[in-house]
């Protein structure tokens, strides 16, 4: 792995992606306490943007109540309408905005953030738009606590701008198959790695070479940064690519937990959220190609866009019935959600009672 990638020089490479800051041109009207929130939303609307001034929690008050009138004026339903009601809302708060001076938050009690001095090494007056603030904030909370996963005896400190799952049922589904069948492989690509949770599952399994790979350079940093933390530099090579890189072909096996949900992403972690119509018909045409006969290859897979009524097609299933290259050489599915609400509180809850978590080995045919 080539160290220089991994901030030798005390600087964050400058590929990474980060929250776009921008100074202040305009003379936008001013929010302070006691304003009438109706009136400053009339402001805002009408000079584009809202400066707050005087405290942190001023700014969330704010921020909370226009999210709230935005969610009470669009109820949510089912999943695509509670997603239009999140965009509109992201549109509508990213016009409030926070002054930062001197890589410090120019309001009182707001917190610190160490990244604005990283990620803005040259900028010492700007502004910034709150929810990428407080997105910022809570990355920054994440990183420095890290997150402990039932299948790896250390916590991973996922980056900024880094997809990383809060379920875990299918992390131990993929530990729980390798714990059987991972002494066969002496080798595996980690092909999205993100916060690179899978690869290191692997790595306390015994696979002894890890080759992962990602579009965001964010992950790419953040998963080279744990490889080097925990010493691992001899066992894993980290690449930013579209699926199986530069590694070369795969002998043994391949490792991929693709997005769930058609559609587009809004946010720099929605990569790992969400695929376009033509995601999984050129991942599987690379795959045809990547991988060499008789090598396996594991998808992680949930049904959720089908029981949210987003999609009728599988997509994973629809690609392996078209495929002439691959045999289904086992299929695992459990309850996504083991135990249930009881009743359940709404529309996200049925969907969870009914959604289930798939893991698909397919076999690369002699052919």
């Amino acid at each position: 792995m080539n160290n220089d990638r991994w901030n030798a020089d005390g600087k964050l490479p400058a590929s990474l992606l980060r929250p776009p800051v921008f100074e202040s041109v305009n003379e936008y009207p001013v929010f302070r306490a006691g304003m009438d929130y109706r009136r400053a939303l009339g402001e805002m609307e009408k000079h584009g943007g809202i400066l707050v001034k005087g405290s942190f929690p001023t700014a969330l008050k704010f921020y909370s109540w226009l999210k709230n009138r935005i969610a009470a004026a669009n109820p949510a339903r089912d999943f695509l309408s509670s997603r239009k009601t999140k965009q509109t809302a992201s549109e509508k708060t990213r016009k409030i905005l926070v002054r930062v001076n001197s890589h410090q938050i120019d309001l009182e009690k707001a917190p610190p953030i160490p990244w604005l001095r990283s990620f803005y090494p040259e900028n010492h007056d700007f502004l910034i738009p709150l929810p990428d603030l407080l997105g910022m904030n809570g990355a920054w909370q994440w990183y420095e606590k890290g997150i402990s996963y039932p299948a790896i005896p250390w916590k991973l400190h996922p980056f900024y701008g880094v997809y990383f799952p809060v379920r875990t049922g299918h992390l131990t589904m993929f530990d729980e198959w390798l714990a059987q069948k991972g002494k066969s492989f002496r080798s595996a690509s980690d092909i999205g790695t993100g916060c690179g949770i899978l690869g290191f599952i692997m790595a306390s399994r015994g696979i002894g070479k890890i080759y992962g790979t990602d579009i965001n350079p964010n992950a790419v940093y953040s998963t080279g940064m744990e490889i080097e933390r925990l010493g691992l530099q001899d066992r894993f090579e980290i690449e930013q690519a579209s699926f199986f890189g530069s590694a070369g072909r795969v002998n043994e096996l391949a490792v991929f937990n693709p997005p769930w949900i058609p559609g587009k992403g809004s946010s720099i972690t929605d990569t790992g959220i969400y695929y376009d119509r033509t995601f999984f018909d050129t991942f599987f045409s690379e795959a045809e190609k990547m991988l060499a006969p008789g090598a396996t290859l594991v998808l992680i897979f949930s049904n959720f866009a089908i029981e949210a009524g987003i999609t009728a097609i599988n997509p994973v299933e629809k690609a392996l019935g078209q495929s002439r290259c691959f045999l289904l050489a086992e299929k695992i599915t459990a309850k996504a959600r083991e135990k249930p609400a009881v009743p359940p509180k709404g529309w996200m809850d049925r969907i969870r009672e009914n959604e289930k978590i798939e893991l698909w080995v397919l076999q690369r045919a002699n052919r």
